[in-house]
């Protein structure tokens, strides 16, 4: 089965021009933690995700994650006030990992396993032409598509 067949060609997105306070909104409304990021020419340009947005938010926190603390703290008003105008493009994941409509579904499952990704962009010739979740994978194999 090719991925092409159990993707949603409805894809939620975002531009590198959005800011973060858009896209965190956009997450919200539709309840997903990551947003594809296209150009105008709807060309895949990356990835942005709540993980994105909370090292832009709290990168001090993110570093005590990583085992170092570095530098004064900012004021925390300033900084969420500085990064909820902050464009997507500063934050994103570039490039974006995705994948051809025409791969095994087997595949996409590879890749999603192996980086603990909940979504995979689903492109043909370099556009985004919808994503595929791990829950549409379940469905399939559950239901003897796959």
């Amino acid at each position: 089965m090719k991925v092409f067949e159990l993707m949603k060609t409805h894809v939620v997105k975002t531009t590198p021009e959005a800011t973060l306070r858009d896209a965190v909104d956009m997450m919200d409304l539709y309840q997903v933690s990551g947003l594809p990021v296209v150009n105008a020419q709807d060309e895949l340009v990356g990835v942005v995700s709540e993980y994105d947005v909370i090292h832009a938010l709290l990168p001090e926190y993110v570093r005590l994650g990583e085992g170092a603390r570095t530098g004064p703290r900012e004021d925390l008003a300033t900084l969420i006030a500085r990064v909820r105008e902050t464009p997507v493009a500063q934050a994103m994941s570039s490039p974006a990992v995705a994948i051809d409509e025409n791969t095994d579904v087997l595949d996409a499952v590879a890749i999603m396993l192996e980086r603990r990704f909940k979504r995979l962009p689903v492109t043909s010739e370099g556009k985004l032409v919808g994503v595929i979740s791990r829950i549409d994978i379940c469905q399939a194999v559950l239901e003897g598509q796959v």
